[in-house]
């Protein structure tokens, strides 16, 4: 965990609040905080996050159900799918929140 502090603090700009970005993100974000808190005392992320489910659905308008991750990739056209290795797994996730975030810019 302090290696993980470590590198949120070296990609994060210093006028910057870090923000904890995931696919169920409260999900996540619950085991992150806690061990934060148990190995470091703080959780740099403090209480900034963001789903990456919930974002995907107020950009489609499509409900819970169809912001699953296969259908994301299967409508975004991504290339990478998690398999419950946890690199694999957020390289995937940082490529749908890529995708996201491009189409919201069109």
């Amino acid at each position: 965990m302090s290696r993980f502090e470590d590198w949120i603090a070296e990609v994060t700009p210093k006028s910057h609040q870090s923000v904890f970005v995931g696919l169920n993100a409260p999900f996540d974000w619950a085991f992150v905080n806690h061990y934060f808190l148990d190995l470091r005392g703080r959780n740099p992320f403090g209480f900034s996050a963001l789903d990456i489910k919930a974002l995907y659905m107020g950009k489609t308008g499509c409900d819970w159900l169809d912001a699953r991750s296969s259908t994301m990739r299967r409508v975004l056209n991504a290339k990478l799918e998690g398999d419950h290795n946890a690199l694999h797994d957020a390289l995937a996730q940082a490529e749908l929140l890529r995708l996201i975030l491009a189409q919201r810019k069109r």
